[in-house]
C-alpha cells in the first residue's frame, strides 16, 4: 500500500468522525502547497466549507502532554468520543504530522540568537525569548505550537480541529465564528488552496506569534518617547499592534502614552499621517512641530536597521527570516512621503 493511499484513508476516517461529531468538511483535503500544508478543494468547481462545532473545540488550558503526545486533562470534561477524536487528529495530522517539528525547529533557532538581538528585539518587539524559553523545552514547544493555532472563542482560547489547518494569506477573508463554531469563510468555488486572515497584524507580530514572514500590510512603531522641550510635552509609544484602527491615548499631566502607532499601510498609505494628525488633535497642543512623525518614522527605520544589523551576524534560518521581514518593513516604512 502506498502511503498517499494510507494518508488519503487517514484522512478519510478523521472527516468521518468529525462529521459523526457535528463537524462539517466538504469537498476538502489536506496537502502541500506554497505555504507548506494546507487545505484544498478536491473538486474545484464545487464550494468548500468546513465548520467546527462547539462540541470540537479543545481548551488551550486542557491540553497537556503525555508522552511526548498532545491530550486533554484527565479531569475535564470532555466525552471520550471528543477525547478519541482529538488524540486521532493530533497524532495524524497537527502535533504529531510535522507540528511539532516545525515548531521546534523555529524555536530552537530563537534560542540561538545571540545576546545583543534578544534584547533588542525584548526592547523593541516587545518578546522576551529568555522568558518564553523558561522551562522544559518539550513544554516550550508545545506551548509556542498551542499559542500559534488557538482562536479565541467567546473569549476563551481553544483549538479547532480541521478548521486550524487552513493556512493565514494577507489577501484573504475573515473567517467566521458563531455561537454554533467556527467555519472558514463562505467562498465560492475556488482552483486553489483555501486560506483565510487570522488578524490585522504587522509581519513582526506574524512572525514571533506565528513563526513565518508574511506581507502584512500594516506596520507599527516600536515603543519610543520623545519629549519636545519648547512646549514641554512628552509623547511616548508603548509600541503595541492595533485592531481596526484604535486609538487609545493615556494622559499623565503633560506626558502623553500612546497604546500603538501605524507607520504604514499599504492599502491606505495616508493613514499614518491622518492618524497623527488625529492624535494631535486629541492632544490639543497647535505648536506641536511639523515634521515630528517624520522623525518617529526615521527612528523606527534606525531601530530596525540595528536589529538587522545583528541579524546578520547569525547564520541560521530563522534569522535570515527576521531579516527578510526586517527589509520589508523598513522598505514600506521608508516609501511614506
Amino acid at each position: 500500500m502506498s502511503s498517499n493511499y494510507a494518508m488519503e484513508e487517514t484522512w478519510d476516517f478523521l472527516l468521518y468522525e468529525f462529521r459523526r461529531l457535528g463537524g462539517i468538511a466538504d469537498n476538502v483535503i489536506q496537502k502541500d502547497g506554497e505555504c507548506g500544508r494546507g487545505i484544498f478543494s478536491v473538486d474545484p468547481s464545487v464550494k468548500s466549507r468546513i465548520f467546527t462545532p462547539t462540541k470540537l473545540l479543545v481548551k488551550k488550558d486542557d491540553i497537556f502532554l503525555e508522552n511526548n503526545k498532545l491530550r486533554i486533562k484527565k479531569d475535564k470534561k470532555y466525552g471520550q468520543d471528543v477525547r478519541n477524536f482529538f488524540n486521532f487528529y493530533q497524532d495524524n495530522f497537527s502535533w504529531g504530522s510535522g507540528g511539532k517539528e516545525t515548531t521546534e525547529l523555529f524555536e530552537k533557532g530563537l534560542s540561538l540568537f545571540n545576546p545583543n538581538l534578544k534584547e533588542l528585539i525584548k526592547k523593541y518587539a516587545l518578546v522576551d525569548l529568555e522568558k518564553r524559553h523558561k522551562g522544559t523545552w518539550e513544554n516550550v514547544v508545545k506551548n509556542q505550537f498551542l499559542n500559534a493555532r488557538v482562536v479565541k472563542f467567546k473569549n476563551i482560547s481553544v483549538i479547532a480541529p480541521i478548521w486550524e489547518l487552513v493556512n493565514h494569506k494577507v489577501k484573504s477573508f475573515n473567517f467566521i465564528l458563531s455561537d454554533q463554531g467556527i467555519s472558514i469563510p463562505n467562498y465560492p468555488p475556488l482552483n486553489s488552496e483555501i486560506t483565510f486572515t487570522y488578524s490585522e497584524m504587522s509581519p513582526l507580530s506574524c512572525f514571533f506569534d506565528y513563526g513565518f514572514f508574511s506581507e502584512e500590510t500594516m506596520v507599527f512603531s516600536i515603543p519610543f518617547s520623545v519629549y519636545l522641550q519648547n512646549i514641554g510635552i512628552k509623547i511616548s509609544c508603548k509600541g503595541k499592534s492595533l485592531q481596526d484602527d484604535s486609538m487609545k491615548i493615556e494622559r499623565s499631566g503633560n506626558h502623553f502614552i500612546l497604546e500603538g502607532l501605524p507607520i504604514a499601510n499599504v492599502n491606505y498609505p495616508k493613514l499614518p499621517f491622518h492618524y497623527f494628525n488625529e492624535i494631535l488633535r486629541k492632544i490639543g497642543n497647535i505648536n506641536i512641530p511639523q515634521d515630528l512623525l517624520l522623525k518617529i518614522f526615521n527612528l523606527n527605520i534606525s531601530m530596525r536597521n540595528k536589529i538587522l544589523d545583528e541579524s546578520n551576524l547569525i547564520d541560521n534560518e530563522v534569522s535570515k527570516i527576521l531579516t527578510k521581514l526586517m527589509h520589508y518593513e523598513i522598505n514600506l516604512i521608508s516609501s511614506q512621503d
